[in-house]
């Protein structure tokens, strides 16, 4: 019985047995993908002797748009704005302990593949942050606002035996309901003390109007059968990675077509027998031996280069406008996601051109600030719970990326040239927007210059 069961047959949803088939059918696909699979992972072998099927090779292209995209979108700085010294020493105290930097970026890329992913906020010595892929989390009660109830799943290795943990939150008029049931992988149910001694079955939080776990969801299509759950930012583009892995697969198997191959004639081939006593043939690139033979054909001694020409530029080309129409389906910049002629921008670049890649990166960006202010504020929480936390502490909190400014030093010096060269500005003003230094300074570079010639 695998981990979406377990969490689908606990809960008393109309709707269990549509999400089911969601999670089943395009997370599924989506994870495939994403992992490097796929429905055309497999093609038929080729040869005299056939059958069989071959691994298709792949460029990776959907873990590369999500990997760019969660850099665009956390991996310039950000700021933390809260509303006294006491509430933001104690957060930054809690994110530098989860590692939590590192971790989100990670998360990030999954909620990009997989169309969305949960942050839910725990206390076990201190407050934790646990990072739940949207293939671990099962939404139970939802509307237009946003989910606010759900159930978490995890696998667990103890004792020798492999336990699926199982965890429930929901409002009730007391407070929140937190409930836990441990499962062995074939799902019968265990005891918590197993493998948790100190874990309770049922916890009710008293006092708490709202979930400690946030939704972030990726993706602008909806899930018919929950429209609270994103979809994968490469949903509706696989046929282009499709097109994209039948190229690269091409070109991958015409290095191994086109090896150099020679013909030469058969008083050339020599023949040793191996350990087996097969004879074993075999042409001598080392012979320098003269050796007189009959023959009235000229052609028949020659030894002929029959090595087929490399496709290699058309492959490169194609790849590259799928690569661009990749980009298009995703909200990225034509040019993002390739690999020649320089042409890949840095983060700070696609700001400076307000491009395609800029916007769909705020767009993100947007969302991502806004959820990452409730985590905050269930750090908060439970902070204060736990006495770690003055109840006097501000909760206000939001986050801001340092990002409405950013101009890349590339675009500077482009713009500083194509003003030069159209003589609306000097040689000096030049100068000193391409080095960042200031007018006087660049007058002098150029006297130097001028005085060194």
């Amino acid at each position: 019985m695998g981990l979406m069961d377990l969490l689908m047959g606990r809960q008393k949803l109309k709707s269990a047995e549509e999400l089911s088939g969601f999670y089943s059918g395009e997370l599924s696909q989506w994870r495939d993908i994403y992992s490097g699979g796929g429905s055309w992972r497999y093609a038929r072998k080729g040869g005299l002797n056939g059958g069989g099927t071959r691994r298709v090779a792949s460029l990776g292209a959907a873990k590369a748009v999500c990997a760019e995209l969660a850099r665009l979108c956390f991996a310039e700085s950000s700021e933390l704005v809260c509303a006294d010294k006491e509430t933001e020493e104690f957060l930054q105290d809690v994110f530098a302990k989860n590692n939590f930097s590192e971790r989100f970026s990670d998360f990030a890329e999954k909620v990009f593949a997989l169309g969305g992913g949960a942050i839910k906020v725990y206390y076990d010595g201190g407050v934790k942050l646990d990072f739940i892929t949207a293939d671990r989390f099962v939404p139970t009660k939802w509307d237009a606002g946003g989910i606010y109830a759900g159930a978490f799943g995890s696998g667990v290795y103890a004792n020798g035996k492999s336990y699926v943990l199982a965890e429930t939150q929901e409002l009730s008029d007391k407070g929140l309901v937190i409930e836990n049931k441990l499962y062995r992988e074939n799902g019968t149910e265990e005891k918590l003390s197993e493998v948790y001694p100190g874990l309770e079955e049922r916890t009710v939080i008293e006092g708490l109007e709202k979930p400690l776990f946030v939704y972030f969801r990726a993706g602008t299509g909806e899930v018919k059968q929950c429209g609270a759950l994103g979809t994968s930012v490469f949903a509706g583009a696989e046929d282009t990675l499709r097109s994209i892995d039948i190229v690269f697969d091409s070109l991958s198997r015409e290095f191994v077509l086109g090896k150099k191959r020679i013909i030469v004639p058969s008083y050339a081939v020599r023949g040793d027998y191996d350990e087996n006593g097969k004879l074993r043939r075999y042409f001598d690139v080392n012979d320098e031996v003269f050796e007189a033979f009959s023959t009235s054909d000229a052609e028949e001694l020659k030894i002929t280069d029959n090595t087929g020409e490399l496709r290699v530029t058309e492959h490169i080309e194609a790849l590259g406008e799928l690569l661009d129409l990749l980009c298009m389906q995703v909200g990225l910049s034509e040019g993002a996601l390739s690999y020649k002629n320089g042409t890949i921008r840095t983060a700070t670049e696609v700001i400076s051109r307000n491009s395609r890649t800029y916007r769909t990166a705020s767009f993100y960006r947007r969302r991502i600030a806004k959820n990452l202010a409730v985590v905050a504020q269930n750090i908060c929480l439970l902070g204060k719970m736990a006495g770690e936390l003055s109840r006097k502490a501000e909760e206000s909190v939001t986050f801001r990326f340092a990002d409405g400014v950013c101009e890349d030093d590339g675009v500077k010096t482009e713009r500083a040239r194509a003003l030069y060269a159209s003589g609306l500005i000097s040689r000096a003003r030049a100068i000193s927007e391409i080095y960042g230094i200031s007018l006087e300074e660049a007058k002098a570079m150029e006297r130097e210059d001028f005085d060194g010639n």
